[in-house]
């Protein structure tokens, strides 16, 4: 039998819980997938909406049992944040001295509520199947029927404490909550919106003054071919 922390999982999410012995763990990133249906065939299955807090809530929740072995990522992505292309990263590359996801895309991806340490032992501790996009639950029922057995992970399960909400600086860069987050992402889109139509404005007032000038030339040109065609 592995092992688990008292009343696995110890942090609340948008999720149902199945066999803690289980050696799979399933995030279904923002879409709102069969969670009764999965739960039959893993330990834990829910959405992971942020690249920064949401991460933070999986692996709390997967370090705290060694059992879990498999975390298999699907769904649709969450647009603007990223979150599983920043776990994916996470996985690969770590975080850095400052808490920054490294290689992350999303909007803010930074880990501060578990250290590195613990990032690492998570990060050795399962193996991630990547199904990004993938809504098909049969497709992801029968991935998770054909991945191998694995024994429980070596070391005792480790309990995360949380710090408060709202947000936190660490080392002079400001880490937001998951509502923050959403504002600021929106902030940015409207900023990358903003600059590309400005982009297509200066575009369009070269074409026009273009235009303009190459108008003048030929008649000028043509102007002045006739007054010579009149002299000769």
């Amino acid at each position: 039998m592995g092992s688990t922390v008292p009343n696995w999982p110890p942090v609340s999410g948008e999720y149902l819980t199945g066999d803690p012995e289980s050696h799979v763990a399933v995030v279904t990133l923002a879409s709102e997938l069969g969670k009764e249906r999965l739960t039959k065939r893993c330990a834990i299955s829910g959405t992971m909406k942020t690249e920064n807090i949401g991460i933070e809530k999986v692996v709390a929740n997967i370090v705290s049992n060694t059992n879990i072995r498999y975390l298999v990522v699907c769904g649709a992505e969450v647009h603007g944040h990223l979150a599983g292309d920043a776990i994916k990263a996470m996985h690969e590359h770590g975080i850095d001295d400052e808490g920054r996801i490294n290689e992350a895309n999303g909007a803010i991806p930074y880990i501060t509520n578990i250290d590195s340490e613990t990032i690492d032992i998570w990060r050795s501790q399962v193996e991630i199947i990547d199904l990004m996009n993938v809504e098909d639950l049969a497709r992801i029922e029968e991935a998770i029927d054909n991945l191998a057995q694995k024994e429980e992970f070596e070391g005792e399960p480790i309990l995360v404490s949380f710090g408060g909400g709202g947000q936190k600086t660490v080392s002079g860069v400001t880490v937001m909550s998951p509502e923050l987050v959403s504002l600021e992402a929106r902030i940015r889109s409207i900023e990358s919106e903003v600059k590309d139509l400005g982009k297509i404005q200066k575009v369009m007032s070269g074409l026009y003054s273009g235009m303009f000038q190459g108008f003048v030339i030929g008649f000028v040109v043509t102007f002045i071919l006739l007054i010579l065609r009149r002299l000769i």
